[in-house]
């Protein structure tokens, strides 16, 4: 492809899901079909699984983005073209969050666990939601909701 200068100046594209290279990062081969990628998934019973409002959830972290995924895709797992996922359990990662919300630079972030279209994805409600032991660092996608967090 042909670009017009030597130089492309455009921002790559970061969607949620995209590790900051740092924090502990861990897999698992045991996981649900359909797993949202950049959001908050928990640990039930050996498997890694989208939040599903119930009781007590047992947060695992933000499911990663295989690098072999597009921006673009919408970001949930096959589980018969994947056979590993990525998980941060902490360090800086990027969510999704629930649209409309209004963090404040070090505010506490919750996953959501009460609605089926928003579960895991990070919000500043604690009503009702999982505390995710992460904080809000900064905006980095506003029109797609996608927040940089820095996990526990």
């Amino acid at each position: 492809m042909a670009f017009g200068t030597g130089y492309v100046g455009d921002q790559e594209k970061i969607g949620a899901g995209e590790n900051y290279a740092q924090g502990i990062v861990l897999a698992s081969t045991t996981f649900e079909n359909g797993l949202n990628v950049g959001r908050f998934a928990k640990i039930d019973s050996g498997s890694l699984d989208n939040l599903d409002a119930s009781a007590t959830p047992n947060i695992a972290g933000v499911v990663l983005r295989d690098v072999a995924m597009p921006v673009e895709d919408g970001s949930s797992y096959d589980n018969t073209l994947y056979k590993m996922v990525e998980y941060q359990r902490e360090g800086l990662v990027t969510v999704q969050a629930v649209t409309g919300q209004t963090p404040t630079i070090f505010g506490a972030i919750y996953a959501e666990n009460q609605t089926g279209a928003d579960y895991g994805k990070a919000t500043t409600t604690s009503a009702g939601n999982v505390d995710a032991n992460a904080e809000f660092i900064k905006v980095v996608d506003s029109a797609n909701d996608i927040w940089q967090i820095r996990l526990k």
